[in-house]
Order: C-alpha cells, then sequence, then structure tokens
C-alpha cells in the first residue's frame, strides 16, 4: 500500500500525552508550583521588660513560641523581634534573681505590637552597698572632695569645667577672684593677689617646682578636680612646699582624671554578659547563691564604695543599681561578666563599675572546695542631705 504523509501513526508516548492534555489531567513542574504558595504573614514585636518598679531590666532573656533564637534585653529593657509569624504565641522571660513571666501575645501580620513583662524580683538577702554622698568617699580624689565641703580654697569639679566650657586652663581661672593673667606674647602667666613670682603647681600630689608651668599646655578638660588658694595661710599642710620653695604666691592643685573602666565594645555575634553567665550556669562552671553552701560577699575589711557622681550629687539625687556579676575563686569579680541589671540613673554604672572591680570579696564554698558563683549586689546612693532628714 502507498505510503501517504497526511495519515502518519502518531507514536504511541505522543498519543498518550495528547490524550491527557485534552483531559485537563497535566500536572505542573515542582518549580512552577512553588511560585504560588501562599505567603507567611508576619509581625513584628517590640517588648519591654521591666521590674514591679517600672525600672528598665536588662539582659532578660525572651524567647517568642517555639522559636529558637533567644532574643535579650538592651540598656532601657527593650527587645526587639522582627518577622514573627502572625497569630497568638507565648513570649516567655527569664532573668536570674527575677520570677519567670509568661505574656500571650497576638502578633499582627504586617504591624508592630509593643508588650511590657513586668517582672518580681525573688527575694534578696544581700545587703546594700549604701553611698552616703561623698561622706565614705576613699582613693585619690577622697582629699579633694573633702577639702571642698569644709572650704578654705575655690574648688571645679569635672562637672565645673563641662559647665563653664573654658578653652584654655586660664579661661577657667580668670573667674576666681583675685587671679590676674598676664598675656606676653602667645604665653599667659597666672598671677595670684598681685604677686610677681608665680603660684606653685601640684599634679595628683607631685610638686612641679622646676620652672614656672605653663598651665596652658595641660587640657581642662583633662582633670577630675582643681584646687586654687590664694595664700599660704589657706594651703593644705600637705601642699604647702618646702623649705626650697614657698607657697606664698599662691597654689594650684591638679588632679587627672583616671580613665572610664567602660565595657568592652562587643562586636556583632559576641556573647553580652548576662549570656556568658547563662551559659556558664547551663554548663555548671559556676553556681547561684542558692546552690552553695556558703555565699560569696563583699570583703568587709575593705569596702570599696562608689564616687556619687556630681551630676546627682549637686541635684541632690538619689539612686539605685543592682550589679550582677561572676566572683571568681580569687575573690575578684570576672569583669567580662558585669552588667548593671536596672538602674535609675545611667551615670551610676560606671562608678559602680569601678568599685566593683577594686573590691574584694569572699569566695563561695559548695560542697567543701571554692567555686565560682554569679553575684546581684544592690547599691543604694544617698545625698547628704536626704542622710541627715532621715536621721
Amino acid at each position: 500500500m502507498p505510503h501517504c504523509p497526511s495519515h502518519r501513526t502518531v507514536a504511541p508516548p505522543t498519543w498518550r500525552l495528547l490524550l491527557a492534555l485534552a483531559a485537563g489531567a497535566f500536572v505542573p513542574r515542582a518549580d512552577v508550583a512553588a511560585q504560588v504558595t501562599t505567603p507567611v504573614l508576619t509581625g513584628i514585636v517590640k517588648g519591654t521588660v521591666v521590674t514591679e518598679g517600672r525600672t528598665p531590666l536588662v539582659g532578660a532573656q525572651i524567647r517568642l513560641g517555639n522559636a529558637a533564637d533567644v532574643a535579650e534585653s538592651d540598656d532601657a529593657g527593650q527587645f526587639t523581634a522582627a518577622r514573627v509569624n502572625a497569630g497568638a504565641l507565648w513570649l516567655r522571660v527569664r532573668r536570674i534573681g527575677y520570677r519567670p513571666e509568661s505574656l500571650l501575645v497576638t502578633v499582627v501580620a504586617g504591624e508592630s505590637i509593643e508588650p511590657t513583662v513586668v517582672m518580681k524580683q525573688i527575694a534578696q538577702s544581700i545587703a546594700a552597698v549604701q553611698v552616703i554622698g561623698r561622706r565614705d568617699l576613699t582613693g585619690p580624689m577622697a582629699g579633694f572632695y573633702k577639702r571642698l565641703q569644709a572650704g578654705g580654697g575655690r574648688f571645679f569639679t569635672q562637672a565645673d569645667v563641662v559647665k563653664r566650657q573654658p578653652s584654655r586652663m586660664t579661661d577657667l581661672l580668670r573667674s576666681v577672684p583675685g587671679i590676674r593673667i598676664e598675656s606676653r606674647g602667645f604665653d599667659n602667666k597666672v598671677r595670684i593677689r598681685g604677686s610677681r613670682c608665680s603660684p606653685l603647681i601640684w599634679l595628683d600630689g607631685q610638686g612641679l617646682f622646676a620652672g614656672e608651668f605653663d598651665l596652658d599646655s595641660v587640657d581642662p578638660y583633662s582633670f577630675e578636680g582643681i584646687e586654687v588658694y590664694s595664700g599660704p595661710a589657706s594651703v593644705p599642710i600637705e601642699f604647702q612646699g618646702n623649705q626650697r620653695v614657698s607657697s606664698s604666691c599662691g597654689t594650684i592643685i591638679l588632679w587627672s582624671r583616671r580613665g572610664e573602666l567602660r565595657a568592652k565594645k562587643l562586636k556583632k555575634g559576641d556573647p553580652t554578659p548576662s549570656a556568658i553567665i547563662a551559659q556558664l550556669l547551663e554548663e555548671a562552671q559556676i553556681f547561684t547563691m542558692a546552690d552553695v553552701d556558703s555565699a560569696a560577699r563583699i570583703d568587709s575589711a575593705m569596702v570599696v564604695r562608689p564616687f556619687y557622681p556630681d551630676s546627682l550629687f549637686d541635684a541632690q539625687v538619689a539612686g539605685e543599681l543592682i550589679a550582677e556579676f561572676v566572683v571568681g575563686t580569687n575573690g575578684e569579680a570576672v569583669m567580662e561578666t558585669f552588667n548593671a541589671i536596672t538602674t535609675t540613673h545611667r551615670s551610676l554604672v560606671e562608678p559602680v563599675r569601678r568599685a566593683v572591680r577594686e573590691q574584694h570579696f569572699v569566695p563561695a564554698i559548695r560542697k567543701g572546695r571554692v567555686v565560682q558563683q554569679v553575684m546581684q549586689l544592690p547599691f543604694t546612693f544617698v545625698p547628704d542631705s536626704t542622710a541627715r532628714r532621715r536621721r
């Protein structure tokens, strides 16, 4: 039979495919199906963790629903979790020293919710370190503040310098009664009470007597305190010079600022102090007060009290702070774990940090051996006038 192109026989596989298409039974490819999947709806949770007194709580661990990631509250007690699945879920908050809390929240797609979690502190058995004004101040600045309170000279604190905004030291000293600034070319000479000679200069307890010291060669902002005495009668005995030099032309005493012991700036991904403590507790490398036989405590032989910040002291403002850190087996604080759990004023953090670093502790005992323990130590700051009213 002759071959007829118009009646070509269709191959069996192609024939089956054509039948499937005619019946509407074609199944889309997997990648095409994925493109039409319904998107997951999410929202944002911007929460705040506070104490019963409504003070921000730092370092609280927050877990949302069954998520593996854990958020942490910052210095303002706040935390943020983005792209949280919409719907109802449990917000669970934990913090050492506080009762765990759970809060049922509803996340709304495309919106932000702002829940507040109030944490109740577990009974605190450690007595607070009390700072009464500057009565118990220790360290190199103790004498400065005692003399300031007693009077007899002209005093400038760091807060005074910042307030006056001098461009150089002689600009600051011009405000002192009896001081005259003599300009000689590019140099300024300081003279007190009409004297022809230069005043004695002391720097951090050491006399600078080799020659006339150029006060404008130093930055006024680099000093914690400055004392000015117009004559020998008012100069403290320890700064009256010696047989070779005299304080008859006045005396100026400079006290350098000590380097601030600020927290190491964390890089992205670095664990926070509270996260370090939580990890050490989980690994049983440190213990809480409830886990030891004899808890860590301050060595009463020398109690280091923090410096009362100038701004708060001058305004007669009281304050409170709870510091958290690990006490090592050597009786020293492990400073990488230091953090302020809660504070009424952020300016209290650095003075407390310094005091904790300088303080010696009696380490904890567990089952007859010395161990590391996490300590939460409260501090209270009370102005002198408030203390007098209470008495």
